[in-house]
Formats: structure tokens, C-alpha cells, sequence
């Protein structure tokens, strides 16, 4: 007759569903004032239910978790383990709680946006907004080129281009900003070797973005350069990533006028040429119809009227 191995424990774990929250949080009290009295006191039970609770959680663990003495308890090196544990997750949890209830005059808006338009554009306003609705809060996440919208997570979404949805319901899109593409230095690089006409964009290292093929070329054409011999050099799979070799001076890319202009040039960065654009794509943005709808259009007006500012 085969003999059945009991099944190794290695890999088990509790399910959420399965944590003794209640008898968890006895445990850390008794622990933290090692006496049973005390910790009934604080809890506002009896003596003999903090005392059922920690033998249940005991008997769950199947370790002892305290030494008793007559008026008196002492962790074992297994209590000790799971005291700090424990007591480390009920205070992340209080925090937690207070943060919320602190916060609970402010409603709070997602906004997922590209990377580069969040970080170089969005970012350095959102104070603003913040200012005039003091009583919302604006949360942005970020996604790289290619990389799907999540509708289902956020309450706007902006988009470079039109935005694929597929079934999902969202609220109409709003043109924010068709991009004005030109070149861009950090300033310590441009007072060292200014860029006063478009022939002195030849005597710096040009950066290139693989996610917007052929836009110094375009822009070449503009400025009425010719077809440059860009060969070599450092070229980037995102615009976001060329323009942090950009802001350590290492040359000049191109991208949206709109990003840098007086009001903010984010980290030491500026259009020295903002008169010879070329057109690039547009950004839009939609609600996508979760609760909270009414910031969100609030946002979204803000957004549009500051963008119309800009260009204006």
C-alpha cells in the first residue's frame, strides 16, 4: 500500500480572506503593553477575550507567541518576529486612515497623460489648478509611446493623436494644442554657444527621438538649411529619454514649442528660435465617465483655456 506524503508547506500563505485581523490586533496590543489587563483596557473588551483571541491566533500559526508570567507576558522569538511586523503594518495602516480622513474636505481627480507632456508640460501648472480648486486634488500617471490608454483606472486621459478607445465610453475629446516643433538646449549650453539664427544650430550635437522619426529633417527644410547630414550622435527611443541628454547639455532636440515658454521652461530648458516651427501632432483630452465627472470637465476647461493662452 503506497504511504501519501503530506504536502510540502513551502509556498503556502494566508489568503487576505483568511487573515485574523481581529485576533492580529489584540496580539500587537498585548504585545506592546505585554499585559492582558492593559490590552483589554485599551481595546475595550474583557480580559478573557484578548486572552481567546491570541490562543486562536496561536493555534492558526501553531507557535506559541508569548511566555506567561503571573501578571505579566514575554514574546517568544516568534512573538518578537510577528510583534514588529504587525505592529509596523497597523501603524502604515493608521497613517493611512489618517491621511484620508485628514484629507477627506479634498476630492481627488487621476489624469494619465504621455510621459514627456506630463513631465514637461502638465507638471509645472498643475500648481496652478491646484490653487484655484483648492478643494481638488490632481493625481497624473504617466504611459511611454505605443502603450495603450487605461480608461478603466483614470477620470481623463490626454492623447497625442486621437485616441484608440475601442468600446470603452468617453467623453467627447478637447484639442488642446496642435505641437509648434523647434529646437530646444538647456540655457547654460545656449549662453555658451548661442543659437541666434538657424545656421547656429550646426555647430551643436543634434538628438534625435526614435518615436518622431524625420523631425530634424523637417525642420531643416523650414529654416531653409538643406537636408542635413545627421549621422551618428545620440538617438533615443523617446522623446522624454532625449530630453534628459538634452538638460545635461550634451545638444539640441526637437520638440514642442508649448512646452517651453516663459511662464515655466522646466528644468533650465529653452526654444531659441521659437519663430521657425513646424507642425507636429495634437494633444487631446476626453473624461472617460467615472464618477467625479464634474472635476474632471473642470479640469479639462482649465487645460483647454491655458493651452489657448499659450498659443496666444
Amino acid at each position: 500500500m503506497a504511504v501519501r506524503r503530506a504536502p510540502s508547506r513551502r509556498g503556502w500563505g494566508l489568503k487576505e480572506r483568511e487573515l485574523p485581523l481581529t485576533a492580529l490586533r489584540a496580539f500587537a496590543v498585548a504585545a506592546r503593553s505585554r499585559n492582558l489587563a492593559a490590552a483589554a483596557d485599551q481595546l475595550g473588551v474583557t480580559h478573557g477575550a484578548v486572552s481567546k483571541q491570541i490562543a486562536t491566533l496561536e493555534a492558526r500559526l501553531g507557535q506559541s507567541l508569548f511566555v506567561r508570567h503571573r501578571r505579566s507576558l514575554e514574546l517568544t522569538p516568534y512573538g518578537r518576529v510577528l510583534a514588529e511586523r504587525v505592529s509596523e503594518a497597523m501603524r502604515d495602516i493608521a497613517a493611512a486612515c489618517d491621511y484620508v480622513r485628514r484629507d477627506r474636505s479634498r476630492r481627488a481627480i487621476s489624469v494619465e497623460a504621455p510621459a514627456t507632456f506630463a513631465m514637461y508640460f502638465l507638471l509645472p501648472r498643475i500648481k496652478a489648478f491646484e490653487a484655484l480648486h483648492p478643494s481638488v486634488s490632481v493625481w497624473i500617471s504617466t504611459r511611454v509611446t505605443g502603450q495603450p490608454a487605461d480608461l478603466l483606472n483614470h477620470d481623463v486621459v490626454i492623447s497625442r493623436g486621437p485616441l484608440e478607445h475601442g468600446l470603452a465610453r468617453t467623453g467627447r475629446p478637447r484639442l488642446l494644442f496642435t505641437e509648434s516643433l523647434t529646437p530646444v538646449g538647456a540655457i547654460p549650453l545656449l549662453r555658451r554657444m548661442p543659437v541666434r539664427r538657424p545656421k547656429d544650430v550646426a555647430g551643436h550635437a543634434t538628438i534625435a527621438s526614435a518615436s518622431r522619426p524625420g523631425e530634424w529633417e523637417d525642420w531643416f527644410a523650414r529654416a531653409e538649411l538643406g537636408k542635413p547630414m545627421i549621422e551618428g550622435g545620440h538617438r533615443f527611443d523617446h522623446l522624454n529619454v532625449a530630453l534628459h541628454a538634452v538638460r545635461d547639455g550634451l545638444g539640441l532636440t526637437i520638440a514642442p514649442l508649448q512646452f517651453f515658454n516663459d511662464a515655466t521652461r522646466p528644468y533650465g530648458l529653452r526654444c531659441p528660435l521659437p519663430r521657425i516651427v513646424i507642425p507636429g501632432r495634437s494633444y487631446f483630452a476626453q473624461s472617460t465617465h467615472k464618477p467625479g465627472t464634474a472635476d474632471a470637465e473642470t479640469f479639462m476647461t482649465w487645460l483647454q483655456d491655458l493651452c489657448e493662452a499659450d498659443d496666444a
